[in-house]
């Protein structure tokens, strides 16, 4: 999908790097900036070329607050809603049943007694540890998602900011490296992302069922 009517070169794909561990986009052969606190200034035209090769995101913010990341976090909230449910359910099903073999107690023997409450036992922490598992399910669906979100709908739009401004280098202010790392507001483009994927991005049904049902 074209964004901001530009088409991205085979050269600029091939040398864009994205290094999800400092989350830095990275154009070319430029080296990374390590993080200090003062940066000396040399020149105007030094600063003023370092500020047009650097710009800055918020990978959380454009998650948040583009339609189709809010879409995401909605699909997120049903499927906790679903397994909460059925957690409940369960939870209600083994209450009663404990209810029932306390009551019961009196009229079976010490032996019998045992061998029900130590079964109980056993299939109740059977299904705690299947609803563990289905919410490690739905935790790792859901990181997959955000990270399918970044790679095939945020890039991109990223990629023609960095095409329009000269920028071969981008910051995630939300990655722990650079949470302390204060930046001119004139170079952060999260909201000109945002506002660039709800345009381009608009047809979010299908663009939801792209990402969940992979």
């Amino acid at each position: 999908m074209a964004v901001l009517g530009l088409e991205v070169s085979s050269f600029f794909k091939y040398f864009l790097v994205v290094l999800t561990g400092f989350s830095v986009l990275v154009l070319g052969s430029g080296k990374i900036i390590a993080q200090t606190n003062t940066v000396p200034v040399e020149s105007n035209n030094f600063q003023e070329n370092l500020r047009r090769s650097i710009l800055v995101i918020s990978n959380e913010k454009i998650f948040n607050s583009t339609e189709l990341g809010k879409a995401l976090i909605k699909k997120l909230k049903e499927g906790e809603e679903i397994l909460r449910i059925e957690a409940d359910q369960v939870e209600s099903y083994f209450v009663k049943e404990e209810q029932e073999l306390t009551k019961d107690r009196l009229s079976m023997s010490s032996e019998e007694f045992v061998k029900l409450s130590e079964d109980f036992d056993r299939r109740v922490e059977i299904e705690r540890l299947n609803q563990r598992q289905k919410e490690q399910v739905i935790k790792q669906r859901y990181n997959k998602w955000k990270r399918d979100f970044r790679d095939i709908y945020i890039i991109p739009v990223v990629e023609k900011f960095m095409q329009l401004y000269g920028a071969s280098i981008v910051i995630d202010i939300d990655s722990q490296a650079f949470r302390s790392v204060i930046v001119d507001s004139r170079v952060n483009i999260t909201d000109r992302v945002i506002s660039q994927m709800n345009t381009s991005y608009y047809d979010i049904e299908e663009l939801l069922n792209n990402i969940t049902l992979q």
